[in-house]
């Protein structure tokens, strides 16, 4: 009997050794099903080789489910297929009008283009006051020192609103949900820094240049403990604020910031550019209908698309991702749209012999609930992207997460990863992991989930 005992207990630890990394997730998955945080939840995983698109493992892989943001692995692939890795964005201004002894009459119009980068602080190229002054010196090399007249802004280049429909009233008015439209300006976002006052608090400064007192309605509630990820803005229709803030936020702190979605990028873009002319042409506001044809000022040149893309995926950019959208759209349709653009990224998965059976999107960067995409089409996608020239570009745009190149994902309810893996056995893979309706915290959430992908390393 001893010696049985002995051969079974040294026996236990071979057999558990010798599972390879897929086995061990065929065991890990089944008794998460079983863990009390999980067994509602809807789980879906697919891993497929990198190098030969053999489906390694799956769990419900054709179970649609809202991905969150990893469906920007998506929508930035099919922006490098359809625009190229070099595609910059181009906004072009002209002038309308005469111009006798230095003074300008006329129009000043700026063509938006989309670019979402217009007004950014990320790239040296797009820096806000570099963007006004290369408007100003294209003007005086026309010999323009003093400008009468007015500016118009074209905004015809996309055909719907720029707010999507899917999008939850909740999340519209925060920078994250910023609208998308033909000119952007500063990422469509600002700041507002906020100061406790009795029950509630103030905005005691904001970077858009609002009324701090008339433009915002602070109805946020005390709570110890409570940051700005409890807090939330919300655009007013029928009051006389732009925008009300709600929800609960701990009043021991000195300052606190929020970021903000701006509902009207291009007026804002069209006030700052005034100041400036004001300052440095004398300008002289003056509405006139002026016959003379167009004569071209200037480009302002957006970075290349994959430095777009990069960030885009380092940092969930949705403006940039919805950007990326509505310009395939333009580009190939010559309709900048939502479901033109959702389309082409379609049509792009066909070209691969992808079926998107299922697959219902709203937008491109996953940010309304209602998406509904599968694990084995994105793991699919992500796979055929190995084959392209851009590759390199889309696996560095990656976040490095859990030691994995790899796009997260967030949404109520929702925790997602995509990326790329190396196996135990070298092998390398690409995955895309969707867990939906967990009753745990996000935080355990997220480390349940990179238990299990550590099984495969």
């Amino acid at each position: 009997m001893r010696k049985f005992l002995y051969t079974f207990l040294f026996f236990i630890p071979f057999v558990s050794s010798s599972q390879t990394p897929v086995q061990n997730l065929h065991t890990a998955f089944d008794k998460l099903g079983k863990e009390e945080s999980y067994r509602q939840a809807a789980i879906s995983f697919t891993l497929i080789d990198s190098k030969t698109g053999k489906t390694l493992f799956d769990k419900n892989k054709n179970l649609a489910l809202a991905s969150a943001s990893i469906l920007k692995t998506f929508t930035t692939a099919s922006a490098l297929h359809y625009l190229g890795e070099d595609f910059r964005y181009h906004t072009n201004i002209a002038f309308k009008g005469s111009i006798h002894n230095h003074v300008g009459c006329g129009q000043l119009i700026i063509y938006g283009s989309g670019d979402p980068s217009l007004g950014s602080d990320r790239f040296e190229e797009t820096q806000p006051d570099l963007v006004k002054k290369q408007i100003v010196s294209a003007l005086r090399n026309m010999g323009i020192d003093t400008l009468i007249g007015n500016i118009r802004i074209v905004s015809n280049l996309f055909t719907d609103e720029g707010i999507n429909a899917g999008w939850l009233e909740e999340d519209i008015a925060n920078y994250y949900g910023a609208g998308i439209y033909p000119l952007n300006w500063k990422e469509n976002k600002f700041e507002i820094s906020m100061i406790p006052s009795g029950n509630s608090f103030d905005i005691s400064s904001n970077s858009a240049g609002y009324d701090n007192h008339n433009d915002f309605c602070v109805e946020l509630v005390p709570k110890d403990g409570a940051t700005t990820e409890d807090a939330f803005a919300f655009f007013e229709k029928d009051k006389p604020c732009r925008y009300a803030i709600r929800g609960v936020l701990s009043n021991k702190e000195k300052v606190q910031s929020m970021q903000l979605a701006r509902l009207h990028p291009e007026i804002d873009f069209k006030n700052e550019l005034t100041t400036v002319l004001h300052d440095e042409l004398h300008f002289q506001q003056k509405d006139s209908v002026f016959s003379s044809s167009e004569k071209p000022v200037t480009t302002i040149l957006s970075p290349p698309l994959s430095k777009l893309v990069y960030w885009c995926n380092q940092k969930s950019l949705n403006l940039y991702a919805e950007a990326f959208c509505k310009t395939m759209a333009a580009h190939l349709y010559k309709k900048g749209s939502w479901p033109s653009g959702i389309s082409a990224m379609m049509q792009f998965a066909a070209k691969r012999r992808i079926s998107t059976k299922g697959v219902s999107l709203k937008d491109a960067s996953g940010l309304a609930p209602e998406n509904k995409i599968t694990t084995f089409v994105l793991a699919q996608m992500l796979r055929a992207n190995t084959k392209e020239k851009w590759y390199p570009d889309f696996y560095e745009s990656l976040p490095v997460i859990n030691d994995l190149h790899m796009k997260s994902g967030y949404i109520g309810g929702t925790r997602s990863y995509a990326g790329y893996i190396k196996l135990k056995n070298d092998r390398n893979a690409c995955f895309a992991f969707i867990l939906h309706n967990y009753s745990c915290t996000p935080k355990e959430a997220k480390l349940k989930m990179f238990e299990l992908l550590d099984l495969l390393k």
